[in-house]
């Protein structure tokens, strides 16, 4: 890619609101969190910004990208960023978010027409099914029914992603409260220092 072929990268971010402004698009985005702000503007609840933080550390920008990876891109999307263009992100290399924002935007016009054509054709189908005549021999009540079992085992499969993503963010929960215990245990070590001297003449 040339920096020209990314004009329409630009364009389509400022589109797009987002929670802090733009000065060095390599660096705003290296922590994953403007680009799950990306996501979720096209898919509000389906991206639980609370599970991206704001960080200059390199290990948990790794996780917020490799988060993102798991819980959005993969499931929604359709697709991961590889591990070797996650560590360029996070480096803040050139022309590394604009090649994934670039990705990104394809993915998502291209789904949005896939969902458009699927959209039209359940209409026909739809239509189609209501100008049938009814079957002869078998009561109009059992006619139909077909379609509620398509939706039964959509809904269990949803359940079944909900009660997973819950599962996850269990996880990352129980990881951020030992991450704050172990902080709380090293700030009361630090009050205990400074206390030593003075410990003697307190007692």
């Amino acid at each position: 890619f040339e920096m020209g072929d990314f004009q329409a990268v630009y364009c389509w971010i400022d589109e797009i609101p987002l929670s802090r402004p733009k000065k060095n698009i390599s660096r705003d985005f290296s922590d994953a969190v403007l680009f799950s702000e990306v996501l979720h503007h096209f898919y509000p609840s389906k991206v639980d910004l609370h599970n991206y933080i704001s960080t200059n550390s390199v290990s948990k920008k790794e996780y917020n990208w490799n988060t993102l990876n798991r819980k959005v891109l993969r499931k929604v999307v359709g697709y991961e960023i590889p591990p070797n263009e996650v560590k360029d992100l996070v480096a803040c290399k050139k022309g590394a978010i604009e090649k994934a924002l670039q990705f990104l935007k394809t993915k998502i016009e291209s789904k949005k027409k896939a969902e458009g054509k699927k959209t039209s054709r359940s209409k026909k189908v739809s239509a189609d099914s209501k100008r049938s005549r009814p079957v002869r021999g078998i009561p109009t009540s059992v006619q139909g029914q077909q379609p509620a079992f398509g939706d039964a085992r959509s809904l269990l499969d949803e359940k079944d992603s909900i009660i997973e993503d819950l599962r996850e963010t269990v996880a990352i929960l129980q990881t951020k409260i030992q991450k704050l215990e172990q902080l709380l245990r090293l700030k009361d070590k630090k009050i205990e220092q400074l206390q030593a001297p003075t410990g003697g003449s307190r007692r």
